[in-house]
């Protein structure tokens, strides 16, 4: 359909080739003066490692890692089997047992527990139940969980490992409630201390940065080594300049001099635990240069790269569609124009010749036009058209489709019907276009179509079918206009 316009088409796309070199020329260019920066300014440590990510994607991903366990706690506390097994008089332990112990496997926590406030049994995976001694000191986290408000329904907090002595993990604590909100326990998880350093380790040696988690008061709780171990970020050089500032903000940006070098600090909230994710990265001063030469560069080829590309796709992508639409529509009606009609019957023919189905054409005609045209104007003329192709297409498939044919004469390609249905569709769209009102300049008046139906013949070609369409088109107005007509 469009052959014509392929050289046009072909100029276009060889320009934006030539725009695409451009932008790689530019970007290649100032890259390169990029990395002549770097190698005067940074030692081989830095070449060795790519430009470290972004404060950002570290955050997402630890948050993700260490988030998992909280969802985990929180659906076991809100687990009706859960529920239904603390709330039976007399149970027996290997349920639940068993419970926690497909918990700890699929989540690859490194206890799951539950433990039941009236007998004050903790349960554990695979193990017998234990007495707990709330009023022993090992034990204040159950009162303290138990007392939490409602807005607080779970606490995060680093103990010992109920089977492991002298072994230390993360514990997520949840709040049990029975159905009328009443407490009847708490269940929970532990995440291995021992695997959270070696996560922290592992995104530290990733991003070359040095990652630790402090709680609200500031103190360390995590490190992927022993990092200031212990001390509280007020004792860390440079940082206690800034603790209060960073203490007192969900997140925050800071920049602190430590040992004569520069040090960016990124830190964040982790509403899920209440701590402080704290990333560090050490900066040479030419190391400075060499990042803000980097985002300068990156930021000039983005916009250049945004400005030709949208300027190329924006104006090739309306020109071609705008080549299309005049290439295959009728600018009047909407509907598809002769030449696109008779591309789209040789695609129906063949498909239907294919699946030996049938394939049927209507020719529609609108009755005494040219009166309309004379006694109303031409523009009620072009009203006719407009709203009668509208209408039309609402009694046809996607699949069909309507054409122009010259003047007031639309002819329908009915894919995978035959002459009796066709017929009845014919026949509804005449029945409904004389119903339908029309208006022009105030002026209200009724429109009448006449068709002619025929079924396509083994290997017949358009200009047959139309001719017997035609004929029977012209039956119809013979006796009087207001007819469907079978060829």
């Amino acid at each position: 359909m469009l052959d014509k316009y392929q050289p046009l088409a072909q100029f276009r796309t060889r320009t934006l080739w030539w725009f695409c070199l451009i932008l790689f020329v530019v970007f290649f260019l100032m890259s390169w003066s990029s990395y002549q920066v770097a190698q005067k300014s940074i030692n081989s440590q830095i070449e060795k490692n790519s430009l470290p990510l972004t404060s950002d994607n570290i955050y997402s991903q630890v948050q993700h890692d260490l988030i998992v366990p909280t969802f985990v706690a929180a659906t076991m506390a809100h687990d009706t089997f859960v529920r239904d097994w603390a709330l039976q008089g007399h149970h027996s332990e290997e349920p639940i047992q068993h419970y926690l112990s497909v918990i700890d496997k699929r989540f690859d926590t490194s206890i799951a527990f539950f433990v039941v406030d009236r007998t004050g049994y903790m349960y554990l995976p695979d193990e017998i139940h234990h007495v707990l001694d709330k009023s022993h000191p090992k034990y204040e986290w159950y009162q303290q969980v138990k007392s939490l408000p409602e807005s607080e329904p779970y606490l995060v907090r680093i103990g010992e490992d109920p089977e492991h002595t002298g072994k230390y993990d993360i514990f997520i604590d949840h709040k049990v409630y029975d159905y009328n909100g009443n407490f009847i326990g708490i269940t929970g998880v532990g995440i291995s201390m021992k695997k959270v350093h070696k996560m922290i380790a592992h995104y530290e040696r990733l991003y070359n940065r040095v990652i630790y988690f402090v709680d609200r008061d500031g103190n360390q709780v995590l490190s992927g080594k022993p990092f200031y171990s212990g001390k509280p970020i007020q004792d860390i050089p440079g940082v206690k300049e800034i603790s209060s500032k960073l203490l007192s903000s969900p997140s925050g940006s800071y920049r602190v001099e430590r040992g004569g070098e520069t040090v960016f600090i990124n830190a964040r909230l982790v509403p899920e635990f209440g701590w402080y994710l704290i990333v560090e990265e050490n900066l040479h001063p030419s190391h400075q240069a060499v990042f803000k030469t980097f985002l300068i560069n990156i930021g000039v080829a983005f916009v250049v790269t945004v400005l030709v590309l949208f300027i190329s796709i924006h104006t090739q992508g309306r020109y071609q569609k705008k080549l299309a639409v005049q290439a295959t529509l009728d600018p009047l009606t909407g509907a598809y124009n002769r030449r696109t009609g008779e591309e789209l019957f040789l695609g129906m023919q063949s498909e239907c010749l294919d699946n030996l189905k049938p394939m049927s054409l209507v020719m529609f005609d609108i009755d005494y036009f040219k009166s309309i045209n004379d006694e109303l104007g031409h523009e009620a003329g072009d009203i006719a058209l407009t709203h009668l192709v509208a209408h039309i297409k609402t009694h046809i498939r996607n699949n069909d489709a309507i054409c122009r044919w010259g003047g007031e004469e639309f002819v329908l390609l009915l894919h995978n019907v035959d002459r009796s249905v066709s017929h009845e569709i014919a026949e509804r769209i005449r029945k409904s276009v004389q119903l339908l009102p029309f208006n022009a300049d105030g002026t209200n008046f009724q429109l009448t179509v006449s068709a002619g139906v025929v079924e396509m013949k083994a290997h017949e070609s358009l200009s047959d079918m139309v001719k017997r369409a035609d004929s029977a088109l012209y039956e119809a107005k013979e006796k009087g206009r207001n007819q469907i007509c079978l060829a």
